[in-house]
């Protein structure tokens, strides 16, 4: 099975009449050209040179298992920004705000941060993304007082079906940002965004075996205690795992989240070798304490080697997460004799997870209105 940086990079130098994938290769698409611009002016040309004729669609990372990074209109036009990936203003402590043009990938802007003494507010376990593309899809980590990674977005530059550019903020165009700042590249392209950070911040990441059944018993006063809590448990089995992030003063020693470097081969978190997001059940009582970028996300290297795997996510309001799991362990019961056949360790593995989110007011966003 090729790995997901090989499947990366086919998809990424994708050409005219070549299939475009998303990251688990279940849905595909046939663009009429692929193009890689390096500006906003070269942007603006090729938008304008479509003369409206067909859909024009951005792609990232491919990080997705959906179809909506794809597309399926005759005569499509894909982009992708990896060329405009420039910092374009850093943040101050007067104003901890940076620019970014919308390629930048996230391990980047975390690589270019830190030395400035700055931090993304929150981070997913994977930093592949790129900015527009984590923003435009509300990807998020897990806080239940923390949003999505576009809640952290204080104003985004458009590319319109015009050629010409807009920039969209709370303050202008407040409608439109509240539209675009989680828009599916629906309204036009990013080409530039300004991002919210904070100062640098450690923490404390320690994972731990629980029961399931005492784990859903105590979540209410543990999510009082803890902000950046998640959770995890395998179908069929009582076997839980609870995983904190907890901040700790900057003068903390460093016990290296990427015990390895960034320059792993296929190791986890902690060394560990495993298949998708399941290798946070294969550690047991594992504590580091790391730069925030470090203890959120797992390394670049590590995402590159994992074996594909396809994932689904529901949004649910917080106070009915509980009863979800207990309606997904009943139709994981019913239906376990099936599975048994069709899905068999180690060449097939279920997990399932839980995260927080913070509610917001991006129109498109699962969060919109609800944590």
């Amino acid at each position: 099975m090729a790995s997901a940086l090989s499947l990366l990079l086919g998809l990424l130098g994708a050409r005219d009449g070549t299939p475009v994938s998303d990251w688990d290769r279940r849905n595909v698409c046939y663009p009429t050209a692929f193009e890689h611009p390096a500006s906003v002016a070269e942007v603006q040309s090729i938008v304008h040179a479509s003369g409206g004729r067909g859909q024009i669609k951005v792609i990232g990372a491919g990080h997705s298992f959906s179809q909506c990074m794809l597309t399926d209109a005759p005569s499509a036009i894909m982009l992708n920004l990896d060329k405009m990936d420039a910092m374009l203003a850093q943040p101050t402590l007067m104003r901890p705000i940076v620019r970014v043009e919308a390629g930048m990938r996230l391990h980047r802007l975390n690589e270019l941060l830190h030395p400035l003494g700055f931090a993304l507010e929150n981070l997913g376990a994977i930093a592949e993304q790129s900015v527009a593309g984590a923003t435009q899809t509300s990807t998020h980590g897990t806080g239940r007082k923390l949003g999505s990674l576009s809640a952290s977005l204080v104003s985004l530059t458009l590319v319109l079906a015009n050629a010409s550019t807009l920039n969209v903020s709370a303050a202008a165009h407040p409608d439109i940002f509240a539209a675009a700042a989680v828009g599916l590249g629906a309204l036009g392209v990013v080409v530039e965004a300004e991002v919210r950070v904070v100062p640098s911040f450690k923490l404390r990441r320690t994972q731990m075996p629980w029961d399931l059944d005492a784990l859903l018993g105590e979540l209410p006063s543990l999510n009082e205690r803890y902000e950046r809590l998640q959770w995890f448990w395998t179908p069929n089995t009582p076997n839980a795992t609870l995983l904190l992030r907890e901040p700790v003063p900057p003068s903390t020693p460093v016990q290296s989240c990427w015990p390895n470097g960034d320059a792993a081969s296929a190791a986890g978190p902690a060394g560990v070798e495993g298949r998708g997001h399941a290798v946070e059940l294969d550690v047991a009582n594992e504590t580091c304490t790391d730069w925030s970028y470090k203890a959120l996300c797992h390394p670049s290297a590590y995402d590159a080697s994992r074996a594909l795997y396809t994932e689904m996510e529901y949004f649910v309001p917080v106070d009915e997460a509980a009863a979800l799991v207990d309606d997904l362990r009943d139709f994981h019961a019913a239906v376990a004799p099936n599975l048994t056949a069709l899905c068999a360790p180690p060449d097939c593995s279920l997990f399932a997870g839980i995260r927080y989110v913070a509610a917001d007011q991006n129109w498109l966003s699962m969060m919109y209105g609800e944590s």
